[in-house]
């Protein structure tokens, strides 16, 4: 294009030395002597050649005027002046002829073409409508060399700025003019062809596997727009796919593999993923950096990966020292690595302390009476993340005291703190009063009397078609509890906890009915002394208690101590699992433990072993919901005391008043629960729930006197409920759900309270 371009101006120039000459001969052959006679005037100036081109266009660039004294020098500015209108293919050497007054000037000039047609080869990504609106040029003008050097620029400057910069020295690579005709054909070189991709950087990723993901090939022009389109692809591929995020993409033709003859060049990427250079950690007063860092798994060096930033998002959410955590990206101490960023941590610590003061009144003859509640527990004391309570209970009919401590993390080593251990002393007991019914239907009350003295009466505690009420009488049971718990736990994975505990506990029943009533058969009796050993339990003991003949449930209504000693296993999940500790919204939970009781190993009065099994399941629905599944399955064998039966109140069957125990048992739930507020501090939620229990080798229990089976046999029973209720939460007071349920179950509706989600 650059050497059509000089065409036209070479031959001007030609003409301006031919003209130059031709001047200088007119000048010595018309004055006999040089210095002898003054210039002469210029008697006119008219101009040839020019048909489209107006004469007065021409006439304004030049300075020879009628009047004025001949100057060669000026005439020789008019012809470059003429050239540089840029509308002449060439300037013939000016007419200089002697007139009666002076010389008359005639400036000749051949025109560039009338452009007849514009068109262009090898523009593919920019259509022709596009490069014809940037040019002044158009067809019906005069070919104008300056008007068209200013549409090259602008068509190069339109290039650049849609990414082909850099690339060649001009996009408009070469030009043809036809005189005759006046069509005007430009050929464009948009950009550079690739010969090959060089990935480079820290892309994390094997060249071959990135070069998979772009739409700049080997053999395509290339251009910044492309270079961006590959640099939003591979972003949106690491946030996708590895959930890691590009801290940096510099792209572009490499300067020195250039080759204009063949029109190639080398394209190189630059990949950089983000990585941590610092983690910091602003908002905390109270707890200590290290109780923090401990929870962090994404340490300075690792890529910024947002499921790791997430997991140790709701791994401090789970610790409960903090309302709020919000992690933020913010530049890195080098600027001139953006890639290198630093994670900060913004925490805002909430109360972990708190203060007990309660008290509650359960009446009727099986109720707890009147109750005052006592206690103290922090999760976080001193900010060292270890965790302290303290509680005391007592009432009329009941006590209960317990002290604890764990700590979540021993030692200060990477290995010691693998383990956590917790401590635990607790003592408690109970006194329940309960009715008693006669073996017949003749109601004994008060007991007949012969020769003064009472008669025994016998007595049960298991209400049938064949006994009545004895009104004004009552059993008294008492049991107590006082033993302690250590717990060691071992992390096998960040989300998988190993544990044993071993528990020794002292433990005390006693079931009394005032002389001269009587516990009929193998049943608690006052007067006859203790019932059989519970290790020598077999289908013919009863327990008063519990109104059940059968071998599962060990006989120790006696009065006498017993040692109750279990050793624990158990497996499961940490908090991380869900989303959110106290109301997840999605995640999985869940628990695998083995309790053992051997008299052999463990020095206990009970052989027996209780396996639960214990899984939870979160799921987002619709846009704000949640639905969870919860599903328990509790066996044992052997012969198990009272206290240790599997029990299950309202809290879990929530259409029903009663308590269920048994030694074996399923139980499933599922919730579903609606947010009513944006900040999901009240909840709607309707569940149904479903128990199947039993107690293993029950046997009917026969009346002496008549036959008649007053027990029942061990089969599963079933008891199912469906109901509604609200979730509150009430951070004043340090709850985060306070729970009331409305169900109905097969003996009518109920209603229950609850601290805390019931799964």
């Amino acid at each position: 294009m650059i050497s059509d371009l000089r065409r036209v101006p070479r031959a001007l120039v030609r003409c301006a030395g031919a003209l130059l000459a031709l001047v200088a001969a007119l000048i010595l052959l018309g004055t006999p002597a040089a210095h002898s006679a003054a210039a002469p005037k210029i008697v006119s100036v008219d101009i040839t050649g020019n048909l489209h081109v107006p004469t007065a266009t021409i006439m304004q660039a030049i300075q020879a005027r009628p009047g004025e004294t001949y100057d060669p020098q000026i005439v020789q500015g008019d012809l470059q002046h003429l050239n540089a209108l840029g509308y002449f293919a060439d300037v013939a050497p000016p007419l200089v002829r002697a007139r009666p007054n002076g010389v008359a000037i005639t400036y000749r000039v051949v025109e560039n073409p009338v452009i007849s047609k514009i068109s262009f080869t090898g523009n593919a990504h920019v259509p022709t409508d596009t490069l014809l609106a940037l040019m002044d040029l158009s067809v019906g003008q005069v070919f104008n060399t300056n008007t068209f050097r200013n549409d090259v620029l602008k068509i190069n400057n339109y290039y650049e700025r849609i990414g082909y910069g850099g690339q060649v020295p001009t996009h408009v690579k070469d030009i043809n003019l036809d005189p005759k005709t006046g069509a005007l054909a430009l050929t464009i070189q948009e950009g550079l062809t690739v010969r090959r991709i060089i990935i480079g950087g820290d892309p994390l990723l094997p060249p071959p596997y990135i070069a998979k993901q772009l739409a700049l090939k080997p053999g395509m022009e290339y251009s910044d727009e492309m270079r961006d389109k590959d640099a939003q692809a591979l972003r949106k591929f690491y946030e996708d796919k590895l959930k890691v995020e590009l801290g940096n993409f510099e792209g572009g033709i490499d300067p020195s593999s250039i080759d204009l003859k063949n029109g190639t060049a080398d394209v190189k990427y630059n990949v950089y993923v983000a990585r941590i250079a610092a983690v910091q950690i602003v908002g905390n007063t109270r707890t200590k950096d290290q109780v923090i860092r401990r929870e962090l798994r994404v340490v300075p060096g690792m890529v910024v990966n947002t499921a790791w930033i997430k997991a140790d998002y709701e791994r401090l959410n789970a610790t409960q020292y903090f309302s709020k955590v919000e992690p933020d990206i913010k530049e890195g101490p080098d600027p001139k690595k953006p890639q290198d960023v630093t994670l900060v941590w913004h925490v805002t610590e909430q109360r972990t302390a708190q203060a007990q003061v309660g008290f509650g009144y359960s009446g009727g003859i099986t109720g707890q009476g009147l109750y005052g509640t006592l206690g103290y527990s922090d999760n976080n004391l001193h900010g060292t993340g270890n965790s302290a309570t303290v509680q005391f209970q007592r009432g009329a009919r009941t006590y209960s005291t317990q002290i604890g401590t764990v700590i979540p993390y021993v030692g200060s080593t990477r290995k010691s703190q693998r383990y956590s251990l917790g401590v635990n002393l607790f003592s408690s007991g109970s006194t329940y009063y309960y009715p008693v019914y006669s073996v017949s239907q003749t109601i004994v009350a008060p007991a007949p009397v012969v020769g003064g003295t009472p008669l025994p009466v016998p007595v049960t505690l298991y209400p049938s078609s064949n006994s009545s009420l004895i009104g004004g009488i009552v059993s008294t049971s008492s049991s107590s509890a006082t033993g302690g718990n250590v717990t060691i736990g071992r992390r096998l994975s960040d989300y998988l906890t190993l544990s044993v505990t071993p528990t020794l506990q002292r433990v005390k029943y006693s079931t009394t009915v005032p002389s001269p009533y009587y516990f009929q058969g193998s049943q608690p009796n006052v007067l006859t002394g203790p019932t059989p050993n519970p290790l020598t339990s077999n289908v013919n003991s009863v327990n008063g208690s519990f109104g059940i003949s059968a071998g599962s449930i060990a006989n120790v209504n006696t009065g006498l101590p017993y040692q109750l000693n279990t050793l624990t296993f158990g497996l499961g999940t940490s908090p991380i699992t869900v989303d959110d500790p106290y109301n997840p919204r999605h995640g999985w939970k869940a628990t695998l433990s083995e309790l053992i009781s051997s008299s052999h190993v463990l020095r206990s009065s009970f052989n027996f072993t209780q396996t639960t099994i214990d899984v939870a399941r979160f799921v987002p629905v619709l846009k704000t919901a949640t639905f969870g599944l919860h599903g328990v399955a509790d066996l044992s064998t052997g012969v198990i005391p009272p206290s240790s039966l599997f029990t299950f109140s309202d809290q879990q069957t929530r259409g029903y008043n009663n308590v269920f125990y048994g030694t074996d048992a399923f139980f499933g739930q599922a919730e579903f629960r609606q947010p009513l507020t944006a900040d999901r501090k009240l909840t709607l939620a309707f569940f149904v729930d479903e128990l199947r229990y039993r107690i293993r080798d029950a046997s009917p229990l026969v009346d002496p006197y008549t036959n008649r089976i007053v027990g029942y046999p061990g089969d599963w029973t079933v008891r199912g409920d469906a109901g509604f209720g609200l979730r509150f939460d009430v951070p004043q007071l340090g709850l985060h759900t306070v729970r009331i349920d409305f169900a109905r179950g097969a003996d009518g509706t109920h209603t229950s309270f609850g601290i805390g989600q019931s799964f």
